[in-house]
């Protein structure tokens, strides 16, 4: 007789081993970086964990502080910015686009994105331009920023 295939074996069918297996697969993925919410629940999804499962792991990682909304969203800004400097509304719909948020990235971004902090990144997107030859006029190089998601005015800051 063929048994059809579960894909979503239910948390009362496995116990808490199975709850225990999915915090531990989360941990691993939040021991290499910072996840969001949304990222997190996709990837333990992939490991074919219940979605209730899944979100009592979850639930608990918040509650200790082990998965953090916040957290995640200043670590991707940094990292971001080290690499690429970036202005804040290219930030901000990244990290949507990512499943973060909004109200926390938005909240975030606003705390990150000093004057001083702004105008810092705009010089260097600048010097990055200015270094790639990837612009041959002012013009062009104020056109390169305001697509790095600067704005008119964090660019006449930066001057």
């Amino acid at each position: 007789m063929e048994r059809p295939f579960k894909k979503e074996p239910s948390s009362q069918e496995k116990g808490s081993s199975f709850f225990n297996k999915c915090l531990d697969q989360a941990l691993v993925y939040l021991s290499m970086r910072d996840h969001n919410r949304r990222e997190l629940e996709t990837k333990l999804r992939t490991k074919e964990y219940d979605k209730e499962t899944i979100k009592k792991v979850l639930d608990s990682l918040e509650e200790d502080g082990s998965l953090s909304e916040e957290r995640y969203v200043r670590s991707f800004v940094n990292s971001s910015n080290r690499r690429h400097p970036e202005g804040k509304t290219v930030l901000s719909k990244r990290l949507v686009a990512k499943g973060a948020d909004r109200e926390v990235a938005r909240d975030v971004l606003n705390g990150i994105y000093t004057p001083e902090y702004t105008g810092d990144l705009v010089r260097r997107a600048r010097s990055e331009i200015e270094r790639k030859g990837k612009a041959t006029s002012d013009e062009q190089v104020r056109f390169l920023l305001m697509k790095a998601g600067f704005s008119s005015s964090d660019i006449r800051l930066a001057d």
